[in-house]
């Protein structure tokens, strides 16, 4: 049996950032942009990362190796043998599930703009791809200003002066710049197509799913290697396990407590959870067949109720609409949140430039430093829920939906939560339910758009590694190491939101995917070369809080 070096589990976008730094890419990652008008002078930084190694008469040092990755870290370069990893997906194709979820919600564009991506090794790969095919209609430029009078609404810092009239300004030097804008779902699944082929990462991707990880140890209580359990592939033996599917699973979804106590059954289709629309039985014949991706949020001339107050929610309701809804109720705990990026009123979280905003201040550099040298993790905890303040949703998607809200066909319910009191009524085919404001709603279907709850303790994938290997977990928070391993001894790496603690409050986003992706690439190389020759330090001088503010330089807004 083959053991192999790597495993990543997913292949979504954060899983194609890391394989694209464990490969050996020939493509050339030094190309010179400057004199490229469309292209911001901001990206133009060589990233501290894997690069592919420059020519070289000596031959000693690629002797025996196929396809040596190279590490460039400050004054030192090493050579790294041939890793071998897999990605194994449940659909079998690189960011299938990602497409799908943007298809089944109808969303045109991503939230995070050019800059991030999942190319590790170039950070005008989005912007010189567009520059390339011609596809520069596809970017949505960010809003100059946006006007919202509504009671209800307001942008999540509260900086903006009277709450009757709320206003975002964004620079127009920013806003005219092809690094600052949105790029199209289209145009984000074939720039990762094309990463794939330029990656040569197509045979990579197996299709299967992980059913189990269990952990040999040796005598010192330290992993020898992990079986992994696929459910059509087998047992694989392999020394470093990455988890990047984070949880998304149906299990895992945040379900209110009036849905758990509702008494009697109920049509499935009435009573929904919006992680089933990424994860229904249909996906496979979708992938193959896209034209047939069409959910149904409801019928015409239905009335629905739509619970949450993410942006997910005012995808739901968009949808809900276009498909012929009679009347939309949303229904959320909070204000509705106004909010361009996902990460809260510091927008330049990740960004080495500081800037000034409505009189205030934003550096991202100092805020990123002192979440990386607080040791109290939950402080850190405290830091990452400070910053992303909850769901909130877009102005663009917001503005979208205000004609349906001001007509009266959208009701939005703030500060509202629905009471222990829903019944399903068969006579009527209709729900009954209980509002916190004392209405009684009636309608025929409910969407919750709750999002999923966070718990390592809960995923079944990790039941047996938390069994042999017991860590601290805050509030379903991992403590895992710096380098984002689980724990000494038990190189299992966890990526997206598994390594908030660590990566900080955008580990979920693409620009989190980068910096995980960088950390954990680092410490597989280290094993890999203290397993062949001496140990040597891929660090540099550095500190580790400086290396990690350095990676994430150029990503100024998520």
């Amino acid at each position: 049996m083959v053991v192999l070096d790597v495993l990543v589990i997913g292949g979504g976008p954060h899983a194609l950032t890391l394989a694209s730094l464990l490969s050996a890419p020939e493509t050339d990652t030094s190309a010179d942009c400057e004199h490229d008008p469309l292209l911001t002078s901001c990206t133009l930084e060589p990233q501290r990362c894997l690069l592919k190694p420059e020519p070289s008469n000596n031959k000693e040092n690629v002797k025996n190796t196929k396809n040596p990755i190279f590490y460039r870290s400050g004054i030192q370069e090493c050579v790294c043998p041939f890793l071998r990893f897999q990605v194994v997906d449940t659909y079998g194709d690189w960011a299938a599930l990602w497409e799908s979820q943007f298809e089944a919600l109808s969303i045109p564009h991503l939230r995070s703009h050019a800059l991030v991506h999942t190319d590790p090794l170039k950070k005008t790969a989005l912007q010189e791809f567009v520059v390339k095919h011609e596809r520069s209609k596809e970017l949505h430029t960010l809003p100059d200003r946006v006007y919202i009078l509504d009671k209800n609404t307001f942008f999540n810092d509260m900086r903006l002066g009277k709450k009757e009239k709320k206003r975002l300004h964004l620079p127009s030097t920013l806003k005219k710049s092809l690094a600052f804008s949105l790029p199209g779902t289209k145009l984000s699944v074939d720039f990762f197509k094309d990463q794939v082929q330029r990656y040569k990462l197509d045979k990579v991707l197996i299709k299967d799913t992980v059913e189990n990880i269990i952990p040999v140890t040796g005598v010192e209580k330290r992993v020898k290697y992990f079986k992994v359990q696929l459910q059509e592939g087998g047992v694989v033996k392999v020394h470093h396990v990455v988890m990047a599917t984070g949880p998304t699973r149906a299990q895992m979804a945040n379900i209110p407590s009036w849905v758990q106590n509702i008494g009697e059954s109920y049509p499935e289709e009435s009573l929904q959870h919006t992680v089933h629309l990424m994860h229904c039985k249909t996906f496979p014949t979708i992938i193959r067949h896209p034209e047939l991706m069409k959910f149904s949020m409801c019928e015409a001339g239905q009335r629905v109720m739509v619970v949450g107050g993410g942006l997910t929610s005012a995808h739901v309701v968009s949808v809900a609409l276009q498909q012929g809804a009679s009347h939309v109720t949303w229904v959320m705990r909070k204000h509705l949140q106004l909010k361009q990026f996902d990460v809260g009123d510091v927008e330049s979280l990740v960004g080495r430039y500081s800037h000034v905003e409505h009189g205030i201040k934003m550096d991202g550099q100092a805020y990123l430093r002192q979440f990386y040298t607080e040791r109290s993790l939950h402080k850190r905890l405290a830091m990452i829920r400070q910053a992303r303040k909850g769901g909130a949703v877009t102005p663009e998607a917001y503005l979208q939906l205000q004609p349906f809200i001001l007509s009266g066909q959208v009701e939005v319910k703030t500060y509202c939560q629905v009471l222990l009191k829903a019944r399903w009524c068969y006579k009527d085919q209709a729900w009954s339910l209980s509002l916190s404001t004392g209405d009684c709603w009636t309608g025929d279907r409910i969407w919750l758009a709750t999002g999923c709850k966070l718990d390592v303790n809960q995923d079944p994938l990790l039941t047996e590694v938390m069994k042999e290997f017991p860590i601290q977990v805050l509030d379903g928070w991992p403590c895992i190491t710096q380098n984002l391993k689980w724990t000494e001894g038990c190189p299992l790496y966890l990526m997206g939101q598994y390594a908030a603690l660590q990566i900080g409050p955008h580990a979920v986003n693409l620009a989190g995917g980068q910096a995980a992706s960088m950390r954990i690439a680092e410490d597989i190389l280290q094993c890999k070369l203290q397993s062949s020759r001496e140990p040597s330090d891929l660090r540099g001088s550095k500190s580790k809080t400086e290396d990690y503010i350095q990676q994430m330089q150029g990503l100024l807004w998520l």
